[in-house]
């Protein structure tokens, strides 16, 4: 199983999700951004370090949400959501096409990663 960790950053009600370069794996689809756990790193320093490598923003990781674990066939992960506050860093995108900040029920819309969906069944919800 994979270990990835995605960052669910809050702006006035609208949540931050970011569309997966056409040339990545799963491509075009929307999802949270962050990314896999590297060995020796605690969650909260992943996603600092995908935050920064990925957008080019420094971020405050803040409490654990939930996870989510998804079989996607070829390979199997465990995301787990942790609130984010955008500190600094204009938004530059390295392995993304867009980013868009949208509400937890707009989301629906979106064709979000299959990981993501609990998560944001969760923030519908609460």
């Amino acid at each position: 199983m994979i270990l990835v960790v995605a960052a669910i950053i809050k702006k006035q009600n609208k949540y931050l999700i970011a569309k997966r370069a056409s040339h990545k794996a799963h491509g075009g689809r929307w999802e949270f951004p962050g990314g896999k756990i590297e060995e020796g790193e605690t969650p909260e320093i992943a996603l600092e370090r995908e935050l920064f490598e990925e957008l080019n923003i420094k971020t405050r990781i803040g409490p654990y949400i939930m996870s989510a674990i998804h079989d996607y066939k070829r390979f199997k992960i465990e995301l787990m959501a942790y609130e984010a506050t955008h500190l600094s860093g204009e938004f530059t995108l390295s392995e993304h096409d867009e980013i868009a900040w949208v509400t937890a029920a707009q989301m629906k819309a979106y064709h979000m990663s299959g990981a993501d969906l609990p998560i944001i069944d969760h923030l519908i919800r609460n």
